[in-house]
């Protein structure tokens, strides 16, 4: 299996968080991500000006797991040791249990 850095799975989470990523043009990190439970897709009608039929897009979405993420890589980013970390392998956070 291959092993995505925690600068690889910040920039991927970026992506779909602050743009639409056609599913089709995924970069392999996506896979992985949705493999995680982080990222999932949405069907959208394309708006085209020409007539005629224009296919569904699937577009990759994040899951709230894949918000936290991206939000708790995020606060990493802005730490002092993130440049040492940024190409360490990426370890999941455990998802934190609900309270009782």
């Amino acid at each position: 299996m291959t092993t995505y850095s925690n600068e690889a799975v910040l920039e991927a989470l970026r992506r779909v968080q602050y743009r639409q990523v056609p599913w089709a043009k995924r970069p392999g990190v996506f896979e992985y991500l949705r493999s995680l439970g982080m990222m999932d897709t949405v069907r959208q009608r394309t708006v085209a000006p020409a007539p005629g039929f224009h296919a569904p897009v699937d577009i990759a979405v994040l899951t709230e797991r894949g918000r936290a993420e991206f939000a708790r890589l995020a606060r990493d980013e802005q730490a002092l040791d993130w440049d040492a970390r940024r190409m360490t392998g990426y370890v999941a956070a455990e998802p934190r249990a609900a309270a009782l």
